[in-house]
């Protein structure tokens, strides 16, 4: 790989400590689907967890601005990487946690609300960059498997269920938003309901699921089936979501609809309320 000379100082920083266990390159560089906007990722996998001072150590030493020990999403470090101006985040992870949470998804098949497969996407689509003991490569040799049929069932099931079927389903919590005029609420919804549609979707075409960003593009790329009007439907929505009607009731029913239609040519019988 061409690697960025910092960002390979930091590997062989890191590789240098006894708890970490390996590194991956991820996001849009590991894919090699990188654009001017894109960071870089990186994920380094751990026995037992880095002491702040190594972390600062390293950190201080490759990155012109760096925030340390961020702990919004997962422990990471952010900051800008020396020499190119383009932004890292460094991700730690426990090795054995990851292993256990790739088990629950593609062995046990068990389906979460919204990006059920973004674990399994990262890791088999990640670029290994340093594996002392070969974990790395065992993790993706051992996830490396077909879409498993009941995990595509689970996914559909227990989000299609969140569309409009199911009392807390996103739709008639929008309902009772837009009755309040609570705009924020209806905007939060919206994100979640997405997420739902959107992991039915690359589960129906047993395809991990990417995560947040560029999932227009990506269903494009890969020639995804998808409902009729789909994109369409989801600009209309979007912008209908700052309206002081019911069209956004309206659009959702629309996106449901055609969502039904392909479940149905694809052999799942969907239950509606």
């Amino acid at each position: 790989m061409n690697i960025n000379t910092n960002l390979l100082e930091i590997v062989n920083e890191f590789s240098m400590l006894s708890d970490v266990e390996g590194i991956l390159l991820g996001g849009s560089y590991g894919s090699k689907t990188s654009d001017e906007n894109s960071d870089y990722d990186v994920y380094v996998y751990l026995t037992k967890d880095l002491s702040l001072k190594d972390r600062k150590r390293i950190t201080d030493k490759c990155c012109s601005y760096i925030e340390l020990n961020n702990t919004f999403w997962e422990s990471e470090d952010d900051g800008i990487l020396k020499g190119c101006n383009i932004p890292i985040e460094i991700i730690y992870r426990n090795i054995e946690w990851i292993d256990s949470t790739l088990n629950r998804t593609l062995i046990k098949c068990e389906a979460d609300v919204g990006y059920t497969t973004c674990f399994w996407s990262n890791i088999i689509n990640s670029e290994i960059l340093y594996d002392k003991n070969g974990k790395l490569t065992n993790l993706k040799e051992k996830y490396k498997l077909p879409y498993p049929l009941k995990l595509k069932r689970n996914i559909i099931e227990k989000n299609y269920q969140l569309l409009k079927c199911k009392s807390p389903a996103y739709y008639y919590q929008i309902e009772k938003a837009l009755k309040r005029e609570d705009f924020i609420s209806i905007n939060h919804r919206i994100a979640a309901f997405l997420a739902s549609y959107f992991d039915i979707i690359f589960a129906i075409n047993e395809f991990p699921h990417p995560g947040e960003k560029k999932i227009l593009k990506i269903i494009k790329d890969n020639n995804f089936i998808i409902p009729k009007n789909m994109e369409s439907n989801i600009k209309e929505l979007l912008q209908s979501s700052v309206e002081e009607d019911n069209t956004i009731l309206y659009k959702m029913d629309e996106l449901i609809k055609n969502l039904d239609i392909l479940l149905e040519n694809e052999g799942f019988i969907m239950k509606n309320r």
